[in-house]
């Protein structure tokens, strides 16, 4: 609709503008016509000097079948005229005449465009030459022309706006396609669906382009939105599967205090004691679970700028004073002197407690672990090295899963959360964490940071 009122306002224009401008000239033409006739017979009627009457002449050499000329003499009489006004007078306007302009005037009602002309004798007015041209030709044909043209624009508008609905129906039908298969898609909630466009790539073929993409990117949204999910239920089902064994053994062990009683000390203080050290393990199990979930919902909280080596020497030293019988060498730390790293200090701290507590843990009694730093132009490496029972091959794919546990380390007091939170911690940090074990060797695990200077 838009395209015909604008077809419409064009054509209308046109043919308006068209027939405006060919009206103006044509009758501009026969007033220059008129008025350059008249000055040329007042040249041609003008006595020479000294004579007082008009030079004749043949008024009917000058005239056509729709030109009329006619003479007047000083008072305004006919002294000639031509054939064809057959005894008539043309309009005569003393003003019209000494201005030179063109008038337009009836005769018999028959309109004409009238111009005359002085015939000057020594300054003085002799006479008069009028000449007057009928526009009716003119007018017929300008007529045929409006006949002409205003119906051809308008069948001309018809046919525009036919042959324009046709076109943008066919331009139009296949987003009509694409939004059909849109809506199926979204119907079917069916995130691998693909619009299957094979039209050129024109501004239809970009849209089609741009939902495919849209429905890759919801697809990979799903994909993470149900593996979220999982490991959510995963996580809920170690949680619950390790949270049970405690309280398990816990009830048990109150059911049979609860019959005891007080008959069997010795038996009471080793159940106590039992019972203790199970609720220092879920202490130490939900302390870590805190510790895991606040990592993952303000890992970007309190970042700044870090001094890499003085927080890995404040852990040594923090896990040097509880390293029962083997000890913490940090010595060579130097490289990491002047190393800044952005990141939370508090979390960073965690990370290298943990790695240096199941160092310290899994070494032999007198053991020694090694913790030693390396740099390049964009990161920078610590590792912590010990001498404990080292980690079987086979493990050391998922010794970062939560609450796994290697087949050699079961016999240890754990819960397979820490280097689960260390592997998120340094990962939220756009750091990693590396591996090399060999049973009964000893270990080494490297952590890589980004440095910022």
């Amino acid at each position: 609709m838009w395209f015909a009122f604008v077809m419409a306002a064009v054509l209308v224009s046109l043919s308006f503008g068209v027939y405006q401008l060919t009206r103006h000239n044509l009758l501009q033409e026969i007033e220059r016509d008129v008025r350059d006739r008249a000055g040329l017979l007042a040249a041609a009627a003008r006595p020479e000097a000294g004579i007082a009457e008009l030079r004749p002449l043949q008024l009917d050499d000058f005239s056509a079948p729709d030109f009329f000329v006619q003479v007047l003499g000083a008072d305004g009489t006919s002294v000639g005229r031509s054939a064809n006004l057959e005894g008539r007078n043309l309009p005569f306007d003393r003003s019209v005449v000494r201005g030179g302009g063109v008038e337009e005037a009836h005769l018999d009602g028959r309109p004409l465009f009238l111009s005359g002309e002085p015939i000057l004798v020594d300054g003085r007015t002799r006479g008069y030459v009028l000449v007057a041209r009928s526009p009716l030709a003119i007018y017929r044909a300008l007529g045929r022309m409006r006949s002409l043209l205003y119906p051809g624009a308008a069948a001309a508008l018809v046919v525009a706006a036919v042959a324009g609905w046709l076109l943008v129906r066919r331009s139009l039908r296949p987003l009509e396609q694409v939004g059909n298969a849109a809506a199926d898609i979204a119907a079917a909630h069916d995130h691998t669906a693909r619009l299957r466009y094979r039209g050129r790539a024109d501004e239809i073929g970009r849209v089609a382009d741009t939902i495919n993409g849209m429905l890759v990117s919801l697809e990979h949204a799903h994909e993470e939105v149900a593996d979220s999910n999982l490991q959510q239920r995963r996580f809920l089902a170690d949680v619950s599967h390790e949270l049970r064994t405690p309280l398990t053994i816990m009830l048990s062990s109150l059911d049979v205090l609860a019959r005891v009683h007080e008959s069997d000390h010795e038996f009471a203080t080793e159940a106590l004691s039992g019972l203790r050290a199970e609720v220092r393990r879920m202490a130490r199990m939900v302390s870590q679970l805190l510790i895991m979930a606040r990592s993952e919902r303000d890992a970007t909280a309190r970042r700044g700028p870090i001094l890499l080596a003085e927080l890995v020497a404040d852990a040594c030293r923090e896990c040097t004073v509880n390293g029962e019988g083997r000890t913490v060498e940090w010595r060579d730390l130097r490289a990491l002197d002047e190393v800044v790293v952005e990141g939370d200090p508090d979390y960073l701290k965690q990370l290298f407690l943990i790695l240096l507590d199941n160092a310290l843990k899994y070494s032999p009694e007198g053991g020694t672990v090694q913790v030693s730093g390396g740099t390049d132009r964009r990161s920078v490496s610590i590792s912590v090295l010990d001498t404990g029972i080292g980690i079987a091959s086979e493990d050391q794919e998922r010794i970062f899963d939560r609450f796994y546990r290697g087949a050699n380390a079961r016999f240890r007091e754990g819960t397979g959360l820490g280097l689960a939170i260390a592997r998120h911690i340094a990962e939220q940090h756009g750091g990693a964490i590396t591996v090399e074990s060999e049973p009964g060797r000893g270990s080494r695990f490297t952590v890589s940071l980004p440095r910022i200077a």
